[in-house]
């Protein structure tokens, strides 16, 4: 688990199968897997078909709880976020979300009385901080770049703000009424999911 959590903040991609021959999930398939227990009913859905799969993730943190999983998303949506790992070695690519690698976390996301991240640059979340619990910053750091720079449209730039600002305030998300809160672990989850 070690390594593969590695390899996913690294934007390296795992080996393609295990010592006994079977394919291996890449790590945006298996956290798609595990975000399928975080729903409303804790069941484990498999899903053959990888449509059907972006029509679960590409949604907002509300709409994934829907549990529509028809492939009648419109066209133009747009689900092909990258990882951490990717905004970390590609610094050019940042000049399209209008955030620069220089700039601060806080310039962006709510951070009163969050020791860590106050000083933290953008640049520098997207590397593992111990104050970082589960990577969360790290993942809503890249998340925010993927939909300002359009490779995830589904959301907006105020969604992932307002995710991280209740995260950070209370602890936990409520991606929707009524719906079992979030903690880190959970958001993480599902931020990798949206990541291709």
């Amino acid at each position: 688990m070690a390594i593969e959590n590695n390899n996913r903040e690294t934007g390296q991609d795992l080996p393609p199968a295990h010592a006994d021959g079977a394919q291996q999930l890449s790590p945006a398939g298996a956290a798609r897997r595990r975000l399928a227990r975080i729903g409303g009913s804790g069941v484990l859905m498999t899903l053959a078909s990888q449509g059907a799969m972006a029509a679960l993730v590409c949604k907002s943190p509300s709409g994934s709880l829907s549990g529509n999983l028809t492939s009648n998303a419109p066209a133009a949506v747009s689900c092909s976020g990258v990882s951490p790992g990717y905004w970390k070695n590609h610094p050019s690519a940042w000049s399209d979300t209008g955030v620069k690698c220089g700039d601060h976390f806080k310039d962006y996301f709510y951070t009163a009385g969050a020791a860590g991240y106050c000083d933290v640059r953008c640049m520098d979340i997207l590397d593992h901080q111990d104050y970082d619990t589960c990577n969360i910053g790290m993942h809503i750091m890249a998340t925010y770049l993927n939909v300002t720079s359009g490779m995830i449209s589904f959301m907006k730039p105020e969604t992932v703000t307002s995710m991280w600002r209740e995260y950070i305030t209370t602890n936990q998300y409520v991606p929707a009424a009524g719906a079992k809160p979030w903690n880190a672990a959970d958001i993480v989850l599902y931020l990798q999911s949206t990541q291709s």
